[in-house]
């Protein structure tokens, strides 16, 4: 077959839910990982988050007072979607690795087709992590409304493409494990910190944290989270927050587009 011809041929749709199909599988295999994802919330809020509200008193946000603990767990809920951005990565490596990659594409699997079968893997636990920790909220008095939090979710799911689409990219340009988890360490858990997750941010926060702030795409993400959570609901964030991923979506496809292809394991 003709290299220049087979990325033209598509599967359509049907290729989503084929992708899709295989990542569902490797989630429900993954047992260790599951249990993994139950204790996240746990130690992160149960512990962290908890400790501080005692010694924290109500943040003002956006003309409301909350208590600390509410405020928080929204940014709890953003690092969970930093940190499934490496399942992503591990899944895109994966393929790429073993030129499963390759076969996709050579068979009818289109970029933006990968990219949202994908996408399934890290949906399913960030869900999953939300859910624990919306009940954990909710139990100890950090749930500021339980439908508006659920339906923040949506801006969280929107928003977890672009650290998905980000991860998979990034696995085109690593070959081994060790690579994603410096790059996770290094780079991707000081973006969660960086972000005013756990803290407010304002005009007195140190500059090197503003600047860090202002050009964190998940500051804007958090905010847009948050302006449903606590029932604001400015629709500038929220434009803000799916631009921000479409963006990073159409660079994705792009780079996908024009990679170079390998069926040999590296």
């Amino acid at each position: 077959m003709n290299p220049r011809k087979f990325r033209y041929i598509s599967l359509g749709f049907k290729s989503i839910l084929i992708v899709a199909n295989n990542e569902w599988r490797a989630f429900m295999h993954n047992k260790g990982l599951l249990l993994s994802m139950f204790m996240q919330p746990l130690i992160i809020y149960g512990l962290l988050v908890l400790a501080l509200s005692e010694n924290i008193g109500p943040v003002h946000y956006e003309g409301l007072i909350i208590p600390y603990r509410q405020y928080a767990l929204t940014g709890v809920l953003t690092f969970f979607m930093t940190t499934q951005m490496s399942q992503a990565m591990y899944r895109a490596t994966v393929d790429k690795s073993y030129g499963l990659l390759a076969i996709k594409f050579i068979n009818g699997i289109q970029p933006w087709h990968y990219l949202a079968g994908m996408s399934l893997f890290p949906i399913i636990g960030l869900v999953f992590q939300s859910l624990v920790l919306i009940v954990l909220g909710f139990v100890t008095g950090g749930v500021f409304n339980v439908g508006l939090l659920l339906l923040s979710l949506l801006v969280l799911i929107i928003s977890l493409e672009f650290w998905s689409s980000l991860g998979i990219v990034l696995s085109t340009r690593i070959s081994s494990y060790e690579q994603r988890d410096v790059i996770m360490t290094l780079i991707f858990s000081p973006i969660s910190y960086a972000a005013p997750t756990l803290y407010v941010f304002s005009d007195h926060s140190p500059l090197i944290i503003r600047l860090l702030a202002i050009i964190n795409p998940l500051t804007y993400q958090l905010k847009a989270l948050r302006t449903i959570a606590f029932g604001i609901f400015d629709g500038l964030d929220i434009i803000l927050a799916i631009i921000i991923t479409l963006l990073m979506i159409i660079v994705a496809q792009f780079i996908l587009k024009r990679m170079p292809l390998s069926l040999s394991e590296r």
